[in-house]
């Protein structure tokens, strides 16, 4: 075999599995079948040694071009809630980190993980810099990370299944992409228009140093323009929206190598019932939001879910549910996770670090 059909190979079958499932769950209405059929098909060549690693590059534009679509349900009426209602979004995103910090509490606490892994591993964002501060706290920033990344892809999957079963708030569902014209006609000013907010949006992120600034970046910028009326018709071809959501599912799915799922097996019962619980607190406080908010239970746990904001924006984005609620909270507890996630994160993980229990156990092979 030549040698550039050889590298190619893996990439074809990575492109061929992405499409048999992320189609397939399309025609099946499974929300966000774009974005998590890739991502298994990504997950799937990985545990085989197959990691092919998304450029950053691509996975940061896929990233600004989901913001800036997602822009398009964030106009007036949802800054003038935010503006009525900003105690209960507020106390909502708090909510969300008390819910999911004291997860991670009641885990070290009961010695299912080992010490502070359980509190940095539970933190609901900045999933880097949580990574990077357990590493320079001497844990194991290894199975943080995989804890992290691991509850990314439930909470995905999770959500999206929600979605499905009990979405039913179609006149916030803003962002439909299923009735986009897969290539032509778009009108060329809308996508011009759309492609400058994204580029605008992740350079402007970047810059500022806004954290998950390739999407929240195109997103504040669009929710800006849109906002003040400047710009209201954020517009893609369906075809270059599943292309972005591809690489996305991607860049999450490769996170995963055969190495770090070895390195974590012995830990893997104790890290899905840490990410199970966490879920079903949140799906609680989601409840209690979806009553005092007058919003569909999906629409209440996309905004309290403990997933990435990549993934729970294609979700939701997908999904018959109200998408400027869900970025609006979501937006919200990544300010607020930014403020005083970090400084929580490290306040608490040193009350819970065990002498006996800092480092964990690790596998044999």
């Amino acid at each position: 075999m030549p040698p550039i059909l050889k590298h190619a190979r893996p990439w074809l079958v990575l492109i061929a599995l992405s499409l048999v499932l992320g189609l397939g769950g399309e025609a099946l209405g499974v929300p966000a079948a774009l974005m998590l059929g890739p991502m298994f098909a990504a997950i799937a060549m990985a545990l085989r040694g197959r990691s092919m690693n998304t450029p950053p590059a691509l996975f940061a534009l896929a990233q600004a071009l989901v913001g800036s679509l997602i822009a398009s349900s964030m106009g007036p009426p949802v800054l003038a809630r935010f503006l009525t209602d900003w105690p209960l979004f507020v106390g909502s995103a708090l909510a969300t980190l008390a819910v999911a910090f004291g997860t991670g509490m009641l885990l070290a606490a009961l010695r299912i993980l080992p010490g502070a892994v359980a509190i940095w591993g539970s933190a609901p964002g900045l999933a880097t810099a949580m990574v990077l501060m357990a590493r320079d706290s001497g844990e194991d920033f290894r199975m943080v990370a995989f804890m992290t990344y691991v509850r990314v892809i439930m909470v995905a999957l999770g959500a999206s299944g929600l979605a499905m079963i009990l979405g039913d708030e179609t006149g916030g569902h803003a962002v439909a992409s299923a009735a986009l014209p897969w290539l032509w006609p778009v009108d060329p000013v809308a996508l011009g228009a759309t492609l400058a907010t994204a580029a605008a949006g992740l350079l402007l992120g970047r810059l500022v140093r806004l954290p998950a600034p390739d999407i929240l970046g195109p997103l504040v910028l669009g929710t800006i323009l849109n906002a003040t009326g400047v710009f209201t018709d954020f517009t893609l071809p369906r075809a270059l929206v599943a292309l972005a959501y591809l690489i996305v599912g991607w860049g999450i799915g490769a996170r995963f190598t055969r190495e770090s799922v070895t390195r974590a097996r012995a830990a893997l019962p104790a890290v899905l019932v840490a990410i199970l619980a966490m879920m079903a607190s949140c799906f609680a406080l989601g409840l209690i939001v979806a009553r005092i908010a007058g919003v569909s239970i999906a629409t209440a746990y996309l905004a309290t879910s403990p997933g990435g904001m990549n993934s729970i924006a294609i979700v939701a984005a997908s999904s018959p549910v109200d998408v400027g609620f869900v970025m609006t909270l979501q937006t919200t507890r990544m300010a607020a996770i930014l403020l005083i996630g970090p400084w929580l994160a490290r306040t608490i993980a040193r009350r819970f670090v065990h002498p006996d229990a800092s480092t964990p156990d690790q596998p044999e092979g």
